[in-house]
């Protein structure tokens, strides 16, 4: 629908290039289809021979007879070495899918030390964690019209740590929405956001949101690659 879309696309091809294994994630609630072009579309146009597992998930929302009826019609009808029913939600069948992965992974030297939780900055976290308040806040199509950039985080020994982070639209009626009324939206959305990051750092943080509408920013190439969706996902 957008360029965003087709730029996070070529990402994922980038990254099945490197990969070990390949996992698709479907919905239980919907009614079964092929995926094998749409895979196709992911991987590329050629047998990479990659394990393949799809990922049935929302299971918690139908009867188990239903999910039974499912599983049988994805073996049947896809070309995947295995599915796994699951519930994100209430965590129901994910052991099951870091089994599976394990299983499908070369041995191989440890590539960070025990203590790295992570190769991606601080400020990385900052802004998944104020995406994800936008997701449970707001719901239905405005996260999907979201921009979340950290603009600043300044790292102050005597004071709480500042972070500024700008929340971009595409329409002025979205940032509306977004701020609530007598703003009373935007002061939820920062609360919960730096709670959460006052966690993840354990740090005492002064944070700064502010919403910006930019119009059209999911079809503006220059401003995706500002945004970071133009490289190259490289799996290592």
């Amino acid at each position: 629908m957008h360029k965003l879309d087709s730029m996070m696309m070529k990402n994922v091809r980038s990254a099945i290039g490197s990969a070990d294994c390949v996992l698709v994630v479907a919905d239980a609630c919907k009614t079964p289809e092929k995926i094998d072009e749409m895979l196709e579309e992911g991987v590329g146009n050629k047998d990479i021979g990659l394990p393949v597992l799809l990922v049935l998930n929302k299971k918690d929302l139908i009867k188990p007879g239903e999910i039974a009826k499912k599983l049988e019609w994805y073996q049947k009808f896809t070309n995947v070495d295995d599915v796994i029913p699951i519930s994100a939600k209430f965590g129901h069948g994910v052991d099951d899918i870091k089994e599976w992965i394990l299983s499908k992974l070369p041995l191989g030297p440890a590539y960070y030390p025990k203590d790295i939780a992570s190769e991606h900055p601080e400020r990385f976290f900052v802004g998944e964690i104020v995406r994800e308040k936008i997701f449970v806040q707001y719901r239905q199509e405005i996260p999907y019209s979201c921009q979340v950039n950290v603009v600043s985080y300044k790292s102050r020994p005597a004071a709480k740590d500042f972070i500024q982070v700008e929340i971009l639209v595409e329409k002025e009626s979205q940032r509306g929405i977004i701020l609530g009324k007598d703003g009373k939206s935007i002061k939820m959305l920062a609360t919960a956001s730096r709670l959460d990051i006052e966690d993840f750092l354990q740090k005492k943080v002064y944070l700064e949101v502010e919403v910006k509408v930019k119009e059209n920013w999911r079809q503006d190439e220059r401003l995706l690659k500002r945004y970071g969706y133009g490289g190259e996902i490289q799996a290592l």
